[in-house]
């Protein structure tokens, strides 16, 4: 995924208006959208070379930590099996 997409997904002019209860959150996979998300932006940091997109790019990797955490400590969070599935899918290629 390009570093643009990643700072346009989690900017916060781009913010859900949804309100989901909190025991349908599926935490485990969204942790798993997070966690491989920031894999590719701390690759992608590492790649550009424009000032303005590295500090977006690391605004956006701050966001995704912090929903990462928020995902882990949820009631519906299983570690075990979004280790499993993490470790699976990290070294697949991206399409």
């Amino acid at each position: 995924m390009l570093a643009a997409n990643f700072i346009r997904k989690y900017t916060s002019s781009n913010a859900s208006k949804a309100v989901v209860p909190y025991y349908k959150i599926k935490a485990t996979e969204k942790w798993l959208e997070y966690a491989l998300d920031i894999v590719d932006m701390q690759n992608a940091l590492l790649l550009t070379k424009d000032i303005n997109e590295k500090f977006n790019l690391m605004s956006a990797l701050e966001v995704a930590e912090r929903k990462k955490a928020y995902m882990y400590k949820h009631k519906n969070f299983n570690l075990d099996r979004a280790l499993h599935i993490f470790n699976a899918v990290k070294h697949l290629p991206k399409k």
